[in-house]
Order: C-alpha cells, then structure tokens, then sequence
C-alpha cells in the first residue's frame, strides 16, 4: 500500500511540475497577407498606430512599454528577377540608409549593432539595434528596439520590438522569441535551385551591449 501511495504522489507531483511549465501560446495569422505570427498569452493585442501594421502587441513591462509589431507593405519591384536574387535585392536595398530613412521620425538615434546575414521568416533579412529618443509629438523617453527587414514575393515586411532604453536587456529574448515566430505564406517552391532558406534553421545574431545583457543572441 506504501508503494501505491508513493508512486500516486510522485505521479501527481510530476503532472503538476508539467502543467506548471507550460506555456499558452496565440497563433495569429494576417487574412491579406497570410503572415503568421505567434506569442505568449500574456501579451496583448493593441491597436495599430499605422495603416501599414499588421499587428501589434503589448508585452507585460509597465512603464518599459515594451511593444512588438509586424508590418507590411506592397513591394513588387523585384517580382521581375528570379527568386535566386533575393540574398542580393537585401544587400542591395536594406543596407544602412534603408535604416536612415525608416527611423528618420526618431530623434538621437544610435545605431548600436547592425546584421545583415539574417532571417525573417522565408526571407533574406537585415538586422538593426537601436537606441533612439521618441518623436517630438510624444512625451520625451529613451527606448532601444531591434528590428529586421526582407521583402518575400510581393510584400516589404519590417518586424520591430522596443523598450525603454534602461531595461532592453529584460526583454531581448523575448522580441527575439516575437522574430523567430513569425512566417509567411509559401510563394516559391524548395526545389529552386539557389533560392530555399533553411528557414526553420536558428540563425542570425546580434551583440548586445547594454549592462547584464547576453553579449550575443541567435534567434
């Protein structure tokens, strides 16, 4: 009988130790575009500030503030080169400038570390951290972001995570967990020679600087 009831006990003690350590995940998938994206429960659906966001969310932060969003907007510029081109269209297009021009509305921006052999989705991306001051129109704060762009098929898509600029180190391998999520419907077939991404391959780094940060994360 002693047995029986230590091997009850141990039984539900290891359901509830599994039960404890799992994690709720929301599947969320874009009708437009069919860009998918997955997230922890416990972040929120906000609205979209711009026309061109497909989602946004809040993370649990507070005053941090910590938002991840996934953006896209028609691109068929490269539509007329074979698919193989598409490592060359991001060293081409999404170099230094294309970052310039997308945080020109940002004041003291400090381009921290860049990475240009990375992955978003299906896509050949480029990589930036950033530190920044927010637009003159809203209350003066010191955030840093990562973000990532790469055009797939037709669409330019930028994904973004930010928080204030003191406590991105809490939040780095969550918006890295937010990159990894995301992906985009099949528009070229694997058996291209020169073109499949290992996608599903953890790839792609960037050094962190700030104080008690991992120096380098690969998402």
């Amino acid at each position: 009988m002693n047995i029986f009831k230590t091997s009850l006990l141990l039984a539900v003690g290891i359901c509830a130790v599994s039960n404890a350590a799992k994690a709720d995940y929301a599947v969320w998938t874009d009708v437009k575009t069919g860009a998918k994206v997955s997230f922890p429960d416990t972040w929120k659906q906000i609205n979209n500030q711009q026309p061109n966001d497909l989602i946004t969310l809040s993370l649990p932060s507070g005053d941090d503030k910590a938002v991840c969003r996934l953006r896209a907007d028609d691109e068929r510029r490269f539509l007329i080169y074979p698919s193989r081109f598409e490592p060359d269209v991001r060293d081409v297009n999404f170099t230094q400038e294309f970052w310039d021009n997308y945080t020109a509305s940002y004041d003291q921006v400090n381009v921290i570390r860049a990475q240009h052999n990375a992955g978003l989705g299906r896509g050949f991306a480029s990589m930036t951290l950033i530190s920044f001051v927010t637009p003159p129109d809203e209350p003066r704060t010191e955030r840093a972001g990562i973000m990532a762009v790469t055009n797939y098929y037709d669409k330019l898509y930028v994904a973004e995570c930010t928080s204030g600029l003191t406590s991105y180190r809490d939040y780095h391998q969550a918006f890295l967990g937010f990159f990894k999520s995301i992906n985009f419907k099949k528009a070229y077939t694997e058996a291209t020679v020169g073109n499949y991404r290992n996608f599903l391959n953890e790839w792609g780094t960037i050094d962190v600087p700030f104080p008690n940060a991992v120096s380098r994360s690969t998402y």
